[in-house]
């Protein structure tokens, strides 16, 4: 039987994953695929685009036990790093919230189907709790494993609500987290400050345009189609 997180983690994950899904493209976008340097100490990452601050170590996934390792558990760095010290934000609210995923020092993935690919879920959801603009990933120990750092720098963009993209990302979020498609709507929904209204098989929202965004449910509370109508 495949492993998953926990209800916990997937009740935070499902309500911030689209609008991060979307932060994190963004970030993307704006970083470029230009290898980039990091500096712990100095917290920076440097490319040919200039020079990044705010960086911050949420911790590295290892290809070869399939292990997550926050980074204030990581023998070299330790809480108390320049680094790491932001990130304690992350425990803090894993302790309050019973989300274990972020307080245990090494979670196991790999039970997973794709380990690899739960190890950056488990970043990007992180990274949502300390906010920032984006994480970043690059392969360490020759490839056997990969280091995330969240980026803070004020000067990358924040995303705003985008209803052409609205049917695209909570569908890639539901893909991620399952089982409440409800929560994923009503989470970014709220997150852009939309108000809406719940319906027994619809959420509709209305965007700052005056257009309405409908997400319509079948039977089993899963997403059957998202919808953009223009303002009347």
């Amino acid at each position: 039987m495949s492993a998953d997180f926990s209800p916990e983690f997937q009740a935070f994950g499902g309500w911030i994953a689209a609008a991060a899904i979307q932060q994190q493209d963004l970030f993307n976008e704006s970083v470029g695929p230009d290898p980039l340097q990091a500096d712990l100490d100095a917290r920076t990452l440097t490319g040919e685009r200039g020079q990044l601050g705010g960086v911050s170590l949420l911790g590295s996934f290892s290809e070869l036990d399939q292990t997550w390792l926050w980074g204030w558990a990581n023998p070299g760095f330790g809480a108390d790093a320049p680094a790491v010290a932001p990130t304690l934000a992350v425990r803090e609210f894993g302790r309050q919230h019973g989300i274990s995923e972020f307080t245990a020092d090494s979670p196991d993935l790999s039970g997973f189907p794709q380990p690899a690919q739960a190890a950056i879920t488990l970043a990007i959801t992180a990274g949502a709790v300390l906010g920032g603009r984006g994480v970043w990933s690059t392969a360490i120990n020759e490839g056997r494993g990969h280091v995330y750092l969240h980026v803070a720098d004020e000067q990358l963009p924040l995303a705003g609500f985008d209803a052409i993209a609205t049917p695209r990302l909570l569908m890639t979020a539901v893909s991620v987290f399952p089982s409440d498609h409800r929560q994923v709507v009503r989470g970014y929904f709220q997150n852009f400050g939309l108000p809406y209204d719940e319906e027994p098989d619809a959420i509709r929202a209305t965007a700052p345009n005056g257009s309405v965004v409908l997400a319509a449910f079948d039977d089993l509370g899963r997403i059957g189609n998202v919808s953009v109508e223009p303002k009347v």
